[in-house]
């Protein structure tokens, strides 16, 4: 068995719509998505579409939280996150399909058990950037321990389990300015992490053009060098 991990979409369609294209080519069996499906970017409604007609298994992040009124934003950053904007465009089967998904999910296949989540166990707003976040107690429960919301992509063996972040579709943090996805083949049990160049000068002046917040354009922009 083969899936797909992706995660923190963020309404970016554009960014999504090119590694659609290449996923297929890893033939999986399924797609996980590890959540955070709108929130920053300009297409909520194509991203949920996108999730529903190719059958993608997704949790609830915390921008679903927010939008869906589960937990409260910081009101500072709710310009940034534009959360009513999205609740106001998403028709009410969007938001019904919001609502129905789970915090996590919890898959075994050959003896192998996975956990699939936003963030934290229980907490899709806290970072887990350093594994050792993660209790062991937990992790020896599971094989592998998959998870979103730092928008960085990592691989890393913790007390035995894989730990798996394939980063972010939408907003990739880690400045290569290309979204990122994971491969798990639970037969030959090996993980890969994928990168796809896209061409984020045009997407960026497209939102700039719509007067999207400069911030969450140069974000997409930035680079180490």
């Amino acid at each position: 068995m083969k899936i797909a991990l992706i995660s923190d979409i963020h309404s970016n369609w554009f960014y999504l719509e090119a590694v659609s294209a290449k996923l297929g080519a890893h033939q999986p069996d399924h797609i996980y998505c590890l959540g955070d499906l709108v929130g920053y970017y300009d297409a909520p409604g194509e991203v949920i579409d996108w999730c529903i007609s190719n059958g993608v298994s997704c949790v609830k992040g915390n921008h679903e939280k927010f939008l869906l009124g589960e937990i409260e934003p910081d009101p500072s950053k709710a310009h940034f996150y534009r959360t009513q904007l999205h609740r106001d465009a998403l028709s009410q089967s969007h938001l019904d399909f919001l609502k129905q998904l789970p915090d996590a999910l919890e898959i075994e296949h050959r003896g192998k058990r996975l956990y699939l989540t936003h963030s934290k166990p229980g907490d899709c707003v806290g970072y887990a950037y350093d594994v050792d976040e993660l209790e062991k107690d937990f992790l020896l429960d599971y094989n592998y321990y998959c998870y979103g919301h730092t928008h960085i992509p990592m691989v890393r063996y913790h007390y035995g389990t894989v730990v798996v972040n394939p980063g972010s579709i939408g907003q990739p943090r880690d400045f290569s300015r290309q979204p990122s996805y994971a491969i798990i083949d639970l037969n030959s049990e090996s993980v890969s992490l994928h990168k796809l160049t896209v061409d984020h000068e045009r997407y960026c002046r497209s939102l700039l053009d719509r007067d999207f917040e400069p911030k969450m354009v140069q974000v997409l922009q930035r680079t180490a060098k």
